[in-house]
């Protein structure tokens, strides 16, 4: 970034002297202001608006920055999420999809080393949503949807990890995928990337000798109607019919017509495609939860799913959540909730202040296997090798109460899964399962790397050839 002093928008003009007025006054306030008037200050300036909130002053910094310095990716991201935040979600994903096509890589960290191979974390961005989110330092520009997140399931490597964003046909061209050694597909919801699964496919079919974890034609199978499909019959699994509706601004009674003609009756699931953690997801019991649901008109691809209510002892909702890594279950949680659609953010209104219930979670975190018993482990183990992914999950219940009994019915199943430590901090009793799934998931990179040898695209007879980046 150019140190070159900038002419200051007026809307940011309060920003700046409000950091001034803290400096003392003598040519150490001279060299500070210069800073501050420099692109490294503007854009830290407009940091510290963004987190605090006041988006006005920060668009006029990450504006300036941005105008002057089109490749600083983070100025660019700031820049679009603002954009979006007032309604300009075109310009922000134009913006982004110009970045990412003329500068689609960006490290990651990881090991500094010369030698130290180069993982290619592969992103899309062709669904792929830019917004604002506020977190526990602030506001921040956040990407949202189509992807895994390894934030928190690499830890400490001794690998080098930079990214790659699709973009376009900026995946074809020549010379714009640096040497590596090994490619993670952190693409997870064909119906937000699909064209992006497209581009990595055809990447690889050009390069048969990379090695690469996630193939995109593996997970082009996790998307919902498909799972149904292809796992609709099997012995002591149950996956509920799913089907997709192809919708353009289809009002209550077209809806109700179409879903007729399908024959989906009430209750059923609602959700758009491409969405998770439930923000589009409705039970619906009757004509007035339909007419409510589709008020507005619904555009776009969405899901018609089966509603089975299997409730553990008879009172609560149960989610149970394997981690698939490298052919191995991780178990995840035991959640119980009074409310169908489980999801964590409400852990702690029910299962904390209730001992039997985290007593339960923790004899499935302890021995997944009995607890599910052992026809459920072999048809889980059978299934990870349908699937045929490195790294996915599987949220499902058992469809008998009883610990050990009935088959398995599965809610959901695709690589679209967050892990943290959150949920540590209210439940200690998780820690020690979470970091066996971050270092599983580390292990799996750095055994793919011990052989890499027998893939990637570096040239390792080439002088040098570990040096580029």
């Amino acid at each position: 970034m150019s140190a070159e002093a900038f002419a200051i928008p007026a809307a940011a003009e309060h920003g700046l002297e409000v950091v001034a007025a803290t400096t003392e006054e003598g040519p150490l306030a001279g060299e500070a202001l210069a800073l501050l008037r420099s692109a490294e200050g503007m854009a830290a300036i407009a940091e510290l608006l963004l987190q605090q909130g006041r988006f006005e002053e920060a668009r006029a910094l990450y504006g300036e920055v941005a105008a002057r310095e089109p490749d600083d990716a983070a100025a660019q991201r700031a820049l679009a999420a603002l954009e979006a935040e007032t309604g300009e979600r075109e310009r922000a994903q134009s913006r982004l999809r110009a970045l990412y096509a003329r500068n689609p890589t960006s490290d990651l960290g990881g090991s500094g080393a010369p030698a130290s191979p180069l993982v290619l974390k592969v992103r899309g961005f062709s669904g792929t949503e830019i917004m604002l989110a506020c977190g526990e330092a602030g506001w921040a520009p956040r990407l949202r949807g189509g992807h895994f997140s390894t934030k928190y399931l690499i830890e400490d490597p001794d690998f080098a990890l930079r990214s790659f964003t699709i973009a376009g046909d900026n995946l074809e061209r020549a010379g714009a995928v640096p040497p590596h050694d090994l490619i993670l597909n952190s693409i997870a919801d064909p119906d937000v990337e699909g064209a992006s699964l497209d581009s990595l496919a055809r990447y690889l079919a050009r390069h048969p000798e990379a090695q690469v974890i996630n193939r995109p034609e593996r997970v082009w199978e996790t998307a919902r109607d498909r799972n149904w499909q292809r796992l609709e019959g099997r012995d002591g699994i149950a996956f509920p019919r799913t089907l997709r509706l192809s919708l353009s601004q289809a009002g209550p009674e077209e809806l109700a017509r179409l879903l007729a003609r399908l024959e989906v009756a009430c209750p059923f699931i609602i959700r758009k495609a491409g969405t998770q953690t439930g923000r589009t997801t409705a039970l619906i019991g009757n004509g007035e939860d339909l007419a409510a649901y589709a008020r507005c008109g619904l555009e776009g691809d969405y899901f018609a799913i089966d509603y089975r209510p299997l409730l553990w002892r008879g009172a609560y909702f149960r989610k149970l959540r394997l981690f698939c890594i490298d052919g191995t279950y991780y178990p995840v949680v035991c959640h119980l909730d009074r409310v169908w659609n489980v999801h964590g953010s409400n852990r702690k209104e029910v299962m904390r202040t209730r001992p039997e219930l985290m007593a339960e979670e923790k004899r499935f975190l302890s021995d997944w296997r009995a607890y599910v018993g052992a026809a459920n482990t072999r048809r889980l183990e059978d299934l990870a090798a349908l699937v045929g992914l490195e790294f996915f999950g599987i949220d499902f219940t058992l469809e008998d109460s009883r610990e050990g009994s009935g088959g398995i019915f599965i809610y959901e199943l695709n690589p679209a899964m967050r892990h943290s430590f959150d949920h540590a901090q209210s439940f200690p009793y998780k820690l020690p399962h979470d970091r066996a799934i971050t270092a599983a998931f580390t292990r799996m990179i750095e055994d793919r790397l011990a052989v890499r040898g027998r893939g990637g695209t570096r040239d390792f007879d080439r002088p040098n050839s570990r040096g580029m980046r």
